[in-house]
């Protein structure tokens, strides 16, 4: 017969060579799947359990009988734990905590007040019973159909390790037991021991090979979301070797834009293939590889099959393919945007020499007053340079008591208002005086006013002509009481006079006619520049949707495409030019102040944010009881665009965080909103809130660039005033102030 002390000895050896390798496994996995931790603690808690059985008579009785066995429960219901966070099906464990609690108080009475080694066999197996069910029952019936294949094997362990406990239960009311040592136990607990052992190991085994098979599943999942990243990428990506640029891999796209076959390509190199157009190109990007490890977004040159060549916008990283270094490179064809920009820039050429031949002086001026563009004929009235205007500021070219009248035109100008025939004093660089007569009207980027383009006549030789008539009106005036002292002297002045005034009348009516004729000849000449310049954007859409319907099936898939980018562009600026009436509607808007909750608008707005991006976690803070007075609509303008900004910046946070409220500055209520996004370089601060000013690429971010702008106006017709403050990967934060 088999000495007990020794079969729990040789599973004592067993549990430990099972537990280094439980923990191997967790080492692997832990980043992987949930719930390796558990199977360690599990493992360990029933070594230390058999050691502890071994010391039995070296060590107090509560410990070798009552906290050794409650070990044992503890360590199956963390394996029971361990397999629910693996398969994903967490639930409520009060139960199995109640059912710990009474397995150890039993344990205690049939140790200390009652002693009996056949009782304390019967609460084990009976508490081993219920939570191995339960594992069974997990693995083999509760995880998903498509899991079972992976944990069948394990549920069968735990079934057998049930069926040992019914078999260890039926023997309690059927046979005889002792009821004093349980290390003097018979065959029957021997081969129990024996059986559990060998189910240890079993259940060892089947558990590596669970968690191996899940690992094959999501290492064969990530390979097939690579291949169909790779193979369906827009751009044209390449596998190559660095040393000597043999290509390994290649997708369609790269096929697609060089014109190569798949057979064309394979074990050949880059050079071999000329597709650098440039070979000291190719050279370059090896050496940057080397000394920087990636190449981003450089223009070079490649070569299709066909010979052609292309602009291509190169990105490269350096892998290891098998141990051996390799480059991942992409390649986005730009060359159809390369020939877009360079027909543009004839265009805009073309359109320079025609606002340069022009009689009447055209300049454009943004938000700040500040000229962005002049023609040359301005210049030439004006007597400066065409470099020195540039950033000047409108105002320091008019006649100082003209200025305020100037500011307020240009603003109702700005807010959609039509201003046409606006005379103005001008100021030359010598410091002579011209009469300008201008026309304004907004202009637009993206959707948004960046300024407003003027269109001006000289009306100096006109101003002259009615300043002289305002003379002559003098005079006629001194005539007129002179001959009025003198008709009671005589008949013949009455008639004198008579005639002076008929001259003078015809002057005046002539005058007046010619001042007529020059405002109708102006106010058609502001129709004919609006209509003209509108005019070839309707040609170009009208003809390119004209080629598109009467020669569809003749325009082969690039003809189409350069078709609908242009009609694309055409209409782009439509869709500017009404976003820009949006933002004259928001400035002239009426103006009503009332008692406003902010913290009320601004949890309704962030909920909606967060609504139509349920994907995202943000943390909100809103601090309560915000009130102001201001305009409901207006404010509200005001916080949409914030919130917008923060959400679009905190974007590649995984856990982004926007926080509303107020502080006290210097006796002075500052509204604050603050974010943990990518934040900014308060060295461009001064371009924030300029309307098209923006400090992140579109690829980047996307936007138009008027959102800060937008709320700048608004704070600013409120009499308050708007800052803000950054740091580079920090976040953000959007103070602004509003009179109480």
């Amino acid at each position: 017969m088999l000495d007990m002390r020794t079969i729990v000895f040789s599973n004592v050896i067993t549990d430990i060579v099972c537990l280094v390798v439980i923990v191997l496994l967790w080492q692997q996995t832990r980043r992987r799947f949930a719930g390796a931790g558990f199977f360690v603690f599990d493992f360990a808690l029933q070594t230390a359990a058999l050691l502890l059985i071994i010391l039995r008579g070296q060590v107090p009785a509560w410990i070798s009988f009552v906290f050794a066995n409650t070990m044992v429960m503890a360590g199956a219901l963390l394996g029971y734990m361990g397999l629910t966070r693996f398969v994903e099906k967490k639930s409520s464990q009060i139960h199995n905590y109640i059912l710990l609690i009474a397995f150890a108080f039993v344990h205690a009475y049939f140790t200390f007040v009652q002693p009996n080694q056949a009782a304390r066999n019967l609460n084990v197996s009976v508490g081993l019973l219920i939570i191995c069910f339960q594992c069974a029952w997990l693995l083999l019936r509760r995880v998903e159909p498509g899991m079972r294949p992976l944990t069948r094997g394990v549920g069968i362990v735990f079934a057998a390790y049930c069926v040992i406990s019914v078999i260890r239960i039926v023997e309690f009311f059927t046979g005889a037991h002792l009821k004093s040592d349980y290390l003097q136990s018979g065959i029957f607990e021997q081969l129990v021991l024996i059986s559990n052992q060998m189910l240890f190991i079993l259940l060892t085994f089947s558990l590596a090979l669970m968690f191996n098979k899940r690992l094959l599943v999501y290492i064969k999942a990530g390979e097939e979301k690579f291949s169909k990243a790779f193979h369906s990428s827009p751009y044209a990506i390449t596998i190559t070797r660095i040393s000597d640029g043999q290509i390994i891999e290649v997708n369609d796209c790269f096929l697609n834009i060089t014109g190569y076959e798949g057979e064309d390509i394979r074990g050949k190199t880059t050079p071999a293939l000329h597709l650098w157009d440039r070979g000291e190109d190719r050279a370059l990007v090896v050496s940057e590889l080397a000394s920087k490890g990636k190449v981003q977004e450089r223009e070079f040159q490649f070569r299709k099959k066909s010979g052609e060549r292309i602009t291509g916008l190169f990105s490269a990283e350096i892998i290891t393919v098998n141990n051996e270094k390799c480059v991942l490179s992409s390649i986005d064809d730009i060359t159809e945007r390369k020939q877009a920009e360079e027909a543009l820039r004839e265009s805009e050429d073309k359109y320079k020499s025609l606002i340069d031949n022009f009689q009447d002086i055209i300049f454009t001026i943004d938000l700040e007053g500040k000229i962005t563009f002049a023609s040359q004929n301005t210049m030439e009235k004006f007597g400066y340079e065409s470099a020195e205007t540039i950033n000047m500021n409108i105002l320091n070219f008019i006649q100082e008591e003209d200025r305020q009248r100037a500011m307020e035109s240009l603003q109702k100008g700005m807010n959609g208002e039509k201003i046409k025939r606006f005379q103005i004093q001008v100021i030359t660089k010598s410091g002579g005086r011209l009469f300008f007569e201008c026309s304004f009207s907004r202009v637009y980027k993206d959707r948004a006013v960046v300024g407003a383009q003027a269109i001006a006549r000289d009306i100096t030789e006109r101003k002259q002509a009615e300043e002289e008539i305002l003379r002559l009106n003098a005079e006629l005036e001194l005539k007129v009481e002179k001959r009025t002292n003198e008709l009671h002297k005589s008949q013949v002045a009455l008639l004198n006079m008579v005639d002076d005034l008929n001259i003078s009348a015809k002057q005046i009516n002539f005058a007046n006619k010619s001042l007529e004729a020059t405002n109708k000849e102006l106010e058609s000449f502001s129709y004919s520049v609006s209509h003209d310049l509108r005019a070839p954007l309707r040609s170009i859409d009208g003809l390119s949707n004209a080629l598109l319907e009467d020669y569809h099936k003749k325009l082969d898939a690039k003809g189409k495409n350069y078709l609908k980018r242009v009609r694309q562009a055409t209409q782009q600026m439509g869709i500017l030019i009404d976003d820009i009436l949006k933002l004259s509607r928001l400035t002239r808007a009426e103006f009503n102040l009332e008692s406003v909750d902010l913290s009320k608008m601004f949890r309704e707005i962030i909920k909606q944010s967060q609504k139509n991006d349920l994907a995202r976690i943000v943390d909100v803070v809103v601090q309560k009881g915000i009130v102001i007075e201001g305009d409901p609509k207006l404010m509200r303008i005001v916080l949409v665009n914030l919130i917008e900004n923060a959400w679009k910046f905190t974007g590649r946070k995984e856990r982004a965080k926007i926080e509303f409220g107020m502080i006290d500055q210097a006796g002075e209520k500052v509204i604050f909103i603050r974010d943990n996004g990518v934040g900014f370089d308060m060295t461009y601060v001064g371009k924030l809130f300029g309307t098209f000013q923006r400090l992140h690429t579109v690829d980047e971010f996307e936007g138009t660039g008027i959102g800060l702008a937008t709320v700048q106006r608004v704070i600013n017709r409120h009499g308050g005033k708007i800052w803000a403050e950054g740091e580079v990967g920090k976040g953000a934060t959007f103070y602004f102030t509003l009179p109480e």
